[in-house]
């Protein structure tokens, strides 16, 4: 620009107001021609053709290139790269402008993405008419956009052909890194403290954990009870220190945060607050519930049970009435109390919360296998009535003398640190018995009646563990060789019970249910392959399998399984002239 032209520019304002006032003048008269006939700012101030330069409309084709002297069309992209960054999201957008800086119209003739099946887009610009003009010192905008296929980096280039005399083929880099979407998973969720009286304290744990894709982290800002002014529910928060960061759980199985919560109530009442966990990437909210309003009464009927006689090798079931009179959920659990019978049991293995005014029935069975005469099992069950905390019922059943073909039993326990229902150790191994010809009889195969004379098998498994397993074999009339493998289905012993729930998103019941051979709505690949992902510490089991023939033992063997996947064969089991024998 001359001095010239910026003395000219200087001295504008006071001209426009000349102008300005000539205008208003013409106004009294009509029949005077106008002084200014087109006044912009801007190109949109001027009519269709024009462009606006030095605040006058003049006409577009005076800015070709071929009419210019010395027509120099330049084009100059900003930024000259387009870097989406590292995103924890799976689409972003980022504005790329295309500036023409030279002295003529530029001329833009072709655009597009150099890679197939790029994640990258430039949507309308790409795909719109072309050839396009972009007249000097102006730009055009173009959206990039981006939606992930895959977690990394991603890169491209954004071609564009053009009149521009030393890059008539520009080629703009694109750029992003794609950590994955991070996901904030609080287990339990909801959570019920279920009744706890009014002056007792019941406590629950939380538990934090990043269920995203990729390794991108989640930042967690803060934690706090809603209302804050509650006085019935507490969180300890003592040892923590926020932010703190949480990286998907799929890459470090240890990355979990771990939180005690409290229900004291201070009145006869159903509580209900929420818990709200903020982040950078928002609020989580997690319903806390409890009552202290009406407790659960635990009812049993009858409180004693006799299965009666039962012929060798056979099965009697009764049921046991489970009845909750109060005004709260009765949760119970049972466990076969002192020396493990493997002849008596029950079902389901978990028995679902009781709703008030509602019962429900536990299947009591007793297989003769080794019986002769009365047998007696203690079935304790454990509730949260806190009036009756636990009640035990007498069972009993008497065990006729062998009238037919020696009854086979056979039972299975494994390595599997320690017992309690939410331990860091979900190790299962299978027990499986193979008919000579190929059937079998196992978890997925409980009841097969396809066996003939071979007999009629039957297969068991003990919760919380899915631990014994016992399968019965009665009526076999025929010898042959029956084997017995085991099948190492899952070897990880770092994985809690409960967070396994939760990354499955189901309650720590319908788990030990599933755990427990119950029937339940679960894909076992699903279960297996989510347990793969996240489990990084690997444990061997040992096996022990004990075969019994009328009650004797005729067989123990111990085997050692290293990993998920292996498969062995224990014993084999010879019928021989109505005899069996372990081999």
């Amino acid at each position: 620009m001359t001095h010239r032209d910026v003395a000219v520019k200087a001295a504008f304002p006071k001209a426009l107001l000349a102008l300005v006032a000539l205008f208003t003048l013409s106004l009294s008269a009509c029949d005077d021609p106008k002084v200014v006939k087109t006044l912009c700012r801007e190109d949109q101030d001027c009519e269709g053709g024009l462009l606006c330069e030095d605040f006058r409309c003049v006409e577009q084709k005076t800015k070709a290139c071929g009419v210019v002297i010395d027509g120099n069309p330049i084009l100059q992209p900003s930024p000259y790269t387009v870097a989406f960054g590292e995103l924890d999201t799976a689409e972003a957008t980022a504005t790329l402008e295309l500036h023409s800086i030279g002295n003529c119209t530029l001329t833009l003739f072709e655009a597009g993405l150099t890679k197939t099946g790029s994640p990258f887009d430039c949507g309308d610009f790409c795909t719109g008419k072309f050839p396009i003009e972009i007249f000097p010192n102006r730009n055009v905008p173009v959206t990039v956009k981006f939606k992930a296929k895959d977690v990394g980096k991603a890169d491209d280039e954004l071609k564009i052909l053009s009149d521009d005399r030393e890059f008539p083929e520009m080629r703009i880099p694109i750029h992003a890194d794609f950590l994955g979407v991070p996901s904030l998973k609080a287990t339990p969720n909801p959570i019920d403290f279920g009744y706890i009286a009014m002056g007792r304290q019941g406590t629950r744990n939380l538990t934090l954990t990043n269920q995203g894709t990729g390794i991108a982290p989640i930042e967690v800002k803060g934690m706090a009870l809603a209302p804050i002014d509650t006085m019935d529910f507490g969180i300890d928060l003592t040892d923590v220190t926020f932010p703190f960061t949480l990286a998907p759980i799929a890459k470090d199985n240890k990355a979990l945060k771990t939180f005690v919560l409290r229900y004291t109530p201070r009145s006869s009442a159903v509580h209900n607050i929420e818990l709200v966990i903020t982040t950078n990437k928002g609020e989580m909210r997690v319903p806390l519930k409890g009552n202290a309003e009406t407790p659960p009464r635990f009812l049993v009927n009858p409180m004693m049970l006799n299965l009666g006689n039962v012929p060798y090798g056979a099965t009697n079931v009764l049921p046991l009435t489970i009845q909750n009179e109060g005004g709260a959920p009765l949760k119970v659990t049972y466990m076969w109390g002192g020396s493990m019978n493997t002849d008596f049991s029950a079902a389901p293995a978990v028995i679902p919360a009781v709703t008030a005014g509602m019962y429900t029935e536990l299947q009591v069975a007793f297989t003769n296998t080794s019986s002769t005469g009365m047998t007696t099992g203690l079935l304790v069950l454990s509730s949260n009535d806190p009036s009756k905390p636990s009640i035990t019922i007498p069972v009993s059943a008497n065990g006729l003398q062998p009238t037919g073909p020696e009854v086979l039993k056979l039972e299975m326990e494994f390595d599997n640190g320690g017992e309690g229902a939410f331990s860091k150790d979900v190790r299962n191994v299978d027990m499986r018995l193979e008919h000579p010809y190929g059937y079998v009889c196992d978890k997925a195969h409980a009841n097969p009646t396809n066996w003939g004379m071979h007999g009629n098998p039957s297969w068991l498994a003990f919760p919380p563990r899915e631990e014994p397993e016992r399968i019965v074999l009665a009526g076999a009339s025929v010898d042959a060789v029956y084997r017995v493998q085991l099948s190492y289905m899952e070897d990880c012993e770092s994985l809690p019970s409960e967070l396994l729930a939760g990354l499955l998103g189901i309650s720590i019941d319908v788990l030990l249910d599933y755990l427990s051979g119950g029937i339940v709505p679960l894909d076992p690949s699903m279960v297996s392959q989510l347990i793969s992902n996240i489990c990084l510490d690997k444990s061997s089991s040992n096996v022990t399998v004990r075969a019994y023939s009328n009650g004797r033992q005729i067989g123990e063997k111990t085997v050692s399984v290293g990993r998920k996947g292996d498969t062995t064969y224990a014993m084999d089991i010879v019928r021989d002239g109505g005899t069996f024998e372990a081999r």
